[in-house]
């Protein structure tokens, strides 16, 4: 890995790609305050700061990156940052144009990825920008790379946890990931598809809960009664990796989610939870025990536990 700790950034312009795709912001942003270190290092060591960001589009308009100054001003001298504005604003970013990606290069000396949640995109500020400056990782995108590395030999008994939308994004990865794990715990929109869906279960290692919350033909959540079964099975892992929601989080169905990480935080196991709606969940601002890592990153979690890499890993290492 390329270090940041290996670079020369004194009195440099570093451009630094970080992930704040948080819209609305909401104190203890987690994405933000784990690139904090990173920035303030820099800083410290008198490099010039160009920090670059994509934020969602949101209800047909593309918020600019100014939303994001209250919050990163009680964090950071932000007299000393530069704030570029949201990447999306440009088509470029998303076209992954070289032109765009030139011209992001000719603002700064060294580039920094610091944007883990991201680099499952091929994207022009996370693969080619990379390559047209001397780059390299930043403190949380090495931290997550640690961490979730433990997957590939970890302690078994092993779970895996998945919940969350998009089944035609979920399926594939459960079938790639089910043969590193003894069980795989099954919520979120994944239960309509084996329950409604009539789906046979393809492996013995699925766990279904034993009892959901269901209008009609939807599943909402999964009920109080499954953690009996699902209990166990925690208790008995030593490597457990949860990735999304149980319930229907925009109807406020939490209760599952919320038990599950009452169970978590009381477990022996190494446990791995990431995804953007399984954060929103976690306690705002409470330390969780050491045993568990929060990963930054959703979809990029997911792709690199089964690739063991990343586009945006790559760029860095060309």
């Amino acid at each position: 890995m390329k270090s940041l700790k290996n670079a020369n950034v004194k009195g440099k312009t570093v451009l630094v790609r970080a992930d704040f795709n948080v819209f609305p912001v909401k104190p203890h942003e987690l994405r933000i305050e784990k690139t904090i270190p990173t920035i303030k290092y820099l800083l410290s060591n008198n490099a010039k700061v160009i920090l670059l960001t994509h934020i969602e589009e949101n209800n047909g308009r593309i918020p600019s990156s100014k939303i994001l100054l209250p919050y990163l001003k009680k964090s950071l001298p932000m007299k000393k940052i530069t704030l570029f504005e949201n990447l999306r604003k440009f088509p470029g970013e998303k076209k992954n144009s070289p032109k765009f990606a030139k011209y992001l290069a000719s603002l700064g000396d060294i580039y920094v990825n610091e944007a883990f949640p991201a680099s499952h995109r091929e994207h022009a500020s996370i693969v080619l920008l990379p390559k047209l400056l001397p780059s390299y990782m930043g403190f949380r995108f090495e931290e997550e790379i640690k961490n979730l590395s433990k997957v590939f030999n970890p302690k078994h008994p092993t779970t895996l946890i998945l919940g969350g939308g998009k089944v035609e994004t979920k399926l594939p990865i459960l079938k790639k990931l089910l043969p590193k794990f003894d069980h795989a715990l099954i919520g979120g929109v994944l239960l309509n598809f084996f329950i409604f869906g009539r789906k046979p279960l393809f492996s013995k290692k699925l766990v279904l809960p034993d009892q959901v919350i269901a209008s009609g033909k939807k599943v909402l959540d999964v009920g109080p009664e499954s953690f009996s079964a699902w209990g166990k099975i925690v208790k008995e892992s030593k490597f457990i990796v949860w990735n999304g929601p149980l319930g229907y989080l925009e109807k406020g169905h939490v209760a599952g989610t919320k038990k599950l990480i009452s169970i978590l935080s009381k477990a022996k196991a190494q446990v791995i939870i990431g995804g953007g709606d399984t954060l929103a969940c976690l306690p705002p601002g409470k330390k969780l025990p050491k045993n568990i890592f929060v990963s930054t990153g959703g979809g990029a979690m997911l792709e690199y536990l089964v690739h063991k890499t990343l586009p945006g890993i790559e760029a860095l290492n060309k």
